[in-house]
Order: structure tokens, then C-alpha cells, then sequence
């Protein structure tokens, strides 16, 4: 089997070796380890109120998602609800593998456009997304003015937070650590936004040509990658996603690390007596910040089992309070906004960033797309190409799938 976006079709054991038997009222929702409790929650509470549904919870992990998500789509045999990143739908929407959902969302207008924009192909909504995030840098204020850096005047420019960063370097403490490992999203989140602040993309606007291989587009992956060159960032970097950055922050080996506020509540459990602060990411000297306005939402396989039950539930999932409680960071309903957990004054530079945020390209071949950029971006941190050479390569590798249309 082929298909327009190219995505090998992996053996179908790793994705349907999540789907039990459904039976009639089941609803099979696919949903990631790191919301697993409130998932639960929320099946109960709608299993309460409506008692001939029952919600059966199957937990996926990050590493290996998209690959996982399309064999199931693929199959025919996947699960009634999926989980996934906003920049997969198109992909699936122009194979035809998920259901339109425009009969299933509740007061459109209500939701953040450009995540809806995202989720929309061909002019039919594909998904429904509940959460929306851009990353900010998380630091470790013990660090932070151990080295002589004010809290109250954060790094504005990339040459600030390199001159911070370096300073935050010492006695075992790296200043500032990079993702270069696990799933390809890590990486891409935090190196594209740099690429755009810089002048550059990586496909152009009309989708049909690759341009990471611009000056400007290399230079900033030349800044990215420094951050190991120059052993700013931790040797383990190549193997490192974001869950080891946190981890290595939390150990006290990390002084500065990019990610999101979903990082926030792990930090004060791991370690509760690390005193931590925020800042928006900074930008080239005289130009604008920017930030992936990433996130996920919920599809239903075109072959789901249950699709009318299926529909009902993510009614429920998605009002305001329900959507405020589930996502690990801003809801994608403008109205949750108002409620009492996003008055927090430490999710600030995280807010501030959302409208600096942009949609990943709208393209059926996001998923190798990324791919491609985060090998490329493997083969400078491995020390195999220079900038230029490995987004040379990442070019003719993107060009190859844009010309397949």
C-alpha cells in the first residue's frame, strides 16, 4: 500500500497490539501517558452521565507516535479517537483516513484561528484541537544570578542568550540544553521558530519549494546546533529529547532549557525546592521572536467502530471547563483562557509567546518534512556534515516529496 504522503507502512503488529475488542457502546480513545489520569477522569465522569458509553483508555507514548498513528489509520482497525499533533491532519485529511468533524465542534468561533486553520483541508475541518502551546525558556534562578544575570532583565537577543548562557556554564552545570534525540517534534519545535525569526522557512508559501537551505535559514541552524558545538549544551544531546532535558534541569545539571509550561508542575514535584523562572525566546538583533504554535488535537479514523459515540464524547471533552482541565497547557478556546489555573504569573512569558506563534506548514507531508530537518539536524550535532551541507541535503530530501504534490 502507498499513499500520496509517502509514509511507509510499518508492520501492523506495534499499532494494533493497542486495539482490543470494541463492542457496541465502546468508545476505544487513544490518549498520551502524561495526561493518563485526567484522561481517566474525564471517561469516568462521562461514563457517569451517560451510562450505555463506556470510554476504554489506551495510552500511547510520544516516541514513535506519527509512525504508530498512521499504521492504525492505515489498517482500518485503529481506535474511535486519536490523539495527535496538529501538523499530522493534513496528511491524514488528503489520504482520506479521518472523518471531517465540522457537525462535531461546538462554537467555532470561540477557538483560536490559526490552530483552526491548521486542522482545516480543503475547507473541511479534520480535527479539533484542545491545546496550544509555543515553548519559552524554563531557568533555574539559583543559576541565573550565581552568574551575575538579572532576573528582571532577561536575554532579549541571541547574543544575550548565548553571553547568559555561556556564564551559566561551570562547575559541572551546562547553561543551556538543546534536544537532538528521540521524537522528531522535540527537535522541530524548538529549531524552526529560530528559522523563522531569522527570515527563513522551510518550505516556501505556496508549499511547492524546499528553502532550508537558505542563508538565513542555515545560519539559524548553525546558532541551534552551536549550543553543543561549543559544549554549552550536555554531551548526551544527540540522545536527548525534551523529557531529558527536564530531567537533567531538575538533577541540577541544566541551568536553561527550552520547552513549555507542560514542564512546570514535573519540575515543582521533582524537585520542589528549585526556585525557577521564564522567559520569552529571544530573537536576532532587531528582528522578532517567533514560536510554533504547536499542540494537539483529536481525530476519528474514517473506519472507526463507534464514530457516533465517538462524536458525543468529544462534545464533552471540548466545552470550556472540560477543555481547561485536559490540556497541559493553553486551551485552544479563547474563553477557557479566563480560568483560574492561566493566572498563574510564571505561564506569562508563555502567554506572551502565543502570539508570536505561527502554524507548522500546511502540507500532507509535515511528518517527513520534519523528519528530514531533524536528520539533517542529527548530522551536524554527530558532527558528520557542517550546517550547510546537512540542510543541503534536507533540501533535495523535501523537494523529493514536495514534487510528488
Amino acid at each position: 500500500m502507498r499513499l500520496k504522503s509517502t509514509v511507509s507502512v510499518l508492520t501492523l503488529v506495534s499499532a494494533l497490539t493497542f486495539v482490543t475488542a470494541a463492542y457496541a457502546g465502546d468508545v476505544v480513545w487513544w490518549t498520551p501517558n502524561w495526561s493518563q489520569a485526567r484522561a481517566q477522569k474525564l471517561a469516568d465522569d462521562f461514563h457517569a452521565a451517560n451510562p450505555d458509553i463506556n470510554i476504554k483508555l489506551q495510552i500511547t507514548t510520544s516516541n514513535g507516535l506519527p509512525q504508530q498513528v498512521m499504521t492504525a489509520l492505515q489498517s482500518g482497525s485503529g481506535p474511535d479517537i486519536i490523539e495527535v499533533q496538529h501538523g499530522w491532519v493534513a496528511g491524514y485529511a488528503q489520504n482520506d483516513l479521518v472523518l471531517p468533524l465540522d457537525d462535531t465542534i461546538q462554537d467555532k468561533d470561540d477557538y483560536n484561528k490559526a490552530v483552526i486553520a491548521e486542522d482545516t483541508y480543503n475547507g473541511q475541518l479534520y480535527a479539533i484541537p484542545y491545546r496550544i502551546e509555543c515553548t519559552a525558556l524554563i531557568y533555574n534562578l539559583d543559576d541565573y544570578t550565581k552568574a551575575g544575570l538579572d532576573p528582571n532583565n532577561p536575554p532579549q537577543t541571541w547574543d544575550d542568550w548565548v553571553a547568559a548562557s555561556k556564564k551559566m556554564t561551570a562547575d559541572g552545570v551546562y547553561g543551556m540544553a538543546i534536544t537532538g534525540g528521540g521524537e522528531f517534534g522535540n527537535t522541530i519545535t524548538r529549531a524552526l521558530p529560530l528559522i523563522w525569526m531569522n527570515g527563513g522557512d522551510i518550505i516556501s508559501a505556496d508549499g511547492k519549494k524546499a528553502v532550508i537551505n537558505s542563508p538565513e535559514a542555515v545560519a539559524a541552524i548553525k546558532f541551534y546546533t552551536d549550543f553543543y558545538t561549543n559544549k554549552i549544551s550536555p554531551d548526551s544531546t544527540l540522545q536527548n529529547d525534551g523529557v531529558a532535558d527536564r530531567q537533567l534541569f531538575i538533577a541540577g545539571k541544566v541551568a536553561s532549557y527550552l520547552t513549555g509550561q507542560y514542564d512546570i508542575a514535573p519540575i515543582a514535584q521533582g524537585a520542589p525546592n528549585l526556585k525557577i523562572g521564564a522567559f520569552m525566546t529571544p530573537h536576532p538583533a532587531g528582528k522578532q521572536t517567533a514560536g510554533i504554535l504547536n499542540g494537539w488535537s483529536y481525530v476519528i479514523p474514517k473506519d472507526a467502530q463507534n464514530p457516533t459515540d465517538a462524536k458525543k464524547f468529544l462534545q464533552f471533552l471540548n466545552t470550556k471547563d472540560n477543555m481547561g482541565f485536559f490540556t497541559d497547557t493553553f486551551p485552544a478556546r479563547i474563553s477557557a483562557l479566563t480560568l483560574p489555573r492561566f493566572q498563574d504569573p510564571l505561564l506569562k512569558p508563555f502567554a506572551g509567546m502565543l502570539q508570536y506563534g505561527r502554524p507548522t506548514p500546511i502540507t500532507p507531508h509535515w511528518v517527513q518534512i520534519s523528519q528530514a530537518m531533524f536528520n539533517g539536524i542529527q548530522r551536524v550535532l554527530a558532527g558528520q556534515q557542517d550546517p550547510q551541507a546537512a540542510m543541503d541535503q534536507a533540501n533535495q530530501e523535501i523537494q523529493a516529496l514536495l514534487d510528488q504534490g
